[in-house]
């Protein structure tokens, strides 16, 4: 952590954050070198940030991006009226606890066999919670239904306009089956203890495959035996609605995606081991195939320009020459730019900064207790992106860091600890290592710094109001810069 500077009185402005940011960086002894020192900050897409961050090479929080994709299918009029009753269903519970109100929906859900889970709320700021509303009605479906044959004629006639209808029932389990995905794919992309940047575009690709308009929708829950529909077979509101999911969510990271951030994720899906040949994007129609060696192109101008080690001039004394110099990566074809078709405080790395971008199902039985899904880089995939070994090459002589890594092995456990493989690897490519660091210590997503806010919530509760903005400053520092 850098800087955890409050704005008091001040409006949050887009140069009001920029002048904060370069105090920041002047009380961090950076100040007038962001430029050498700053690589990639992420932070969400608001409009101030934006503008605020623009001087310094500012990138967006995938994870807010999805969001906003996700938002499109849950405004769309097939999947709305549903969820505005679901959203008026939670608000009736929540403020009627009475044996008509919360009472009675956990008397229901007992004589259902269901835990007694309380309804789930929908914050915009918490990415995936509609989803989880959603998941609930879906869990919780017989005790709800049972509450509306109980207890609905007391409830009021405020509860009432909101009961769901089978349609409703339908629209919102397949609704689930359609975000989940997305929910397993923000948990993953929210991580801070292992790599994301390398894992923006082949798990966003799978992602954007799993909802294409022609394909099937696996229906997968706890409990239900699984099963899956065909574009004929899914709800007409649900498949206009994932349609739109699809659209949008194509535009954001395929065709309008920035092409100088597409080149920061790209270079750092190479330096995976487990997509250094970029073959996971011959699962997708929707890329164009010259993507690949776009993609190399880009890998091997970063690496010569900015971290190839530079040949060392001959000795004064006259002595032989060095060793020649590697050669230098051979470059792909041509392309110049990409095919058309992090936390929110500045990462501080090298001092090297990128060159410019080139231009009817069964009846549920009862679940267990819900547990955390597990998510994996796997899952994500779904067996979408393949990792095959290259064919066998005639070795040349001479080969610098960035070559032979292209041409050793491509790794297939795309779940394999990818910072522990450098870490082996570190001894014999010690500068490309480098390189990996700046890339990999990046976040996509600025989950990390949304969990200083809220830990910076709690130190400033209502028994410490009175703390100076230089104590809360300091209690963050002492919480997240010490092991």
């Amino acid at each position: 952590m850098l800087a955890a500077s409050p704005f008091s009185d001040e409006s949050h402005t887009g140069s009001a954050i920029e002048k904060k940011t370069e105090e920041a960086l002047e009380r961090g002894g950076i100040g007038g070198l962001q430029h050498e020192t700053l690589f990639f900050p992420v932070s969400d897409n608001a409009a101030n940030m934006i503008l605020g961050w623009a001087p310094y090479g500012r990138g967006p929080c995938v994870v807010h991006t999805m969001q906003l994709s996700v938002h499109v299918f849950l405004e769309h009029d097939g999947v709305k009226p549903t969820r505005d009753k679901q959203k008026g269903i939670v608000a009736h519970f929540n403020k009627s606890t009475g044996v008509d109100g919360l009472n009675g929906l956990h008397k229901c859900q007992r004589s259902s066999g269901l835990p007694q889970h309380h309804p789930v709320s929908a914050v915009e700021t918490r990415w995936s919670s509609d989803h989880g509303q959603m998941d609930w009605f879906r869990y919780e479906q017989p005790a709800v239904q049972l509450y509306d044959v109980q207890h609905s004629r007391k409830a009021g006639d405020a509860y009432k306009q909101h009961q769901l209808g089978l349609e409703d029932w339908t629209i919102n389990e397949q609704g689930v089956a359609v975000l989940q995905p997305f929910a397993d794919w923000t948990q993953h992309m929210q991580g801070t203890k292992y790599p994301t940047l390398p894992l923006v575009l082949p798990t966003t690709y799978a992602l954007i495959a799993d909802i294409n308009p022609q394909a099937q929708l696996d229906l997968s829950f706890p409990g239900v035996a699984a099963y899956s529909l065909q574009p004929n077979e899914i709800h007409k509101g649900v498949l206009a609605a994932r349609t739109a999911l699809y659209t949008d969510t194509l535009r954001r990271f395929v065709t309008d995606i920035d092409p100088a951030h597409k080149r920061v994720y790209a270079i750092a899906t190479l330096l995976h081991p487990c997509f250094k040949d970029y073959s996971f994007i011959d699962a997708y129609d929707f890329i164009d195939v010259s993507d690949k060696a776009w993609a190399l192109q880009e890998l091997s101008s970063e690496w010569k320009f900015q971290w190839k080690p530079k040949p060392k001039p001959p000795s004064a004394a006259g002595s032989s020459a060095d060793p020649p110099a590697a050669a230098d990566p051979p470059v792909a074809a041509d392309s110049p730019g990409p095919p058309t078709v992090t936390s929110q405080s500045p990462t501080r790395t090298s001092p090297r900064r990128p060159p410019a971008a080139a231009a009817p199902p069964p009846e549920p039985a009862p679940e267990p207790v819900k547990k955390a899904r597990k998510v994996t880089v796997g899952s994500l995939l779904k067996g979408k992106a393949k990792v095959e070994p290259p064919a066998t090459k005639e070795q040349p002589a001479v080969k610098d860091e960035l070559e032979a890594y292209l041409e050793s092995p491509v790794e297939d456990d795309v779940d394999m600890d990818v910072l522990d493989w450098w870490k082996e690897k570190e001894k014999k490519w010690p500068t490309l290592a480098k390189m990996v660091k700046q890339y990999f210590a990046q976040p996509a997503s600025s989950a990390g710094v949304e969990r200083v806010f809220s830990a910076a919530g709690k130190m400033h509760d209502d028994l410490r109001k009175s703390a100076k903005d230089d104590t809360l400053e300091h209690s963050l520092f002492a919480a997240y810069n010490t092991d």
